[in-house]
């Protein structure tokens, strides 16, 4: 069986299922980072939340291309700076 390069798979080959729009919303996120592989530039804060919810994490890049050298060789996660600013917020309530 051909394994799918956007996906992970545990130690006995099984698909780990990735990441989703939908899932992303309910934690209250609601942007992706995408990475260039070739170039190494990077846009992050990119707003998913109008993508149906079952779209996966990974696949988000297949719709864009590098706007510095033109490539179409990215990648895209959730975006860790919106995750970490959602963290630092819950500490400061908490805090208070």
């Amino acid at each position: 069986m051909k394994r799918n390069p956007r996906r992970a798979y545990d130690k006995d080959g099984r698909e780990v299922p990735p990441a989703t729009v939908g899932s992303r919303l309910a934690l209250g996120l609601r942007c992706v980072e995408i990475f260039c592989n070739e170039c190494k530039h990077n846009k992050n804060g990119i707003d998913v939340s109008d993508l149906p919810p079952e779209t996966p994490i990974p696949d988000i890049y297949l719709r864009y291309i590098c706007s510095r050298c033109g490539s179409k060789n990215l990648i895209s996660r959730g975006d860790t700076h919106e995750f970490y600013e959602q963290i630092d917020k819950r500490r400061r309530e908490r805090s208070d």
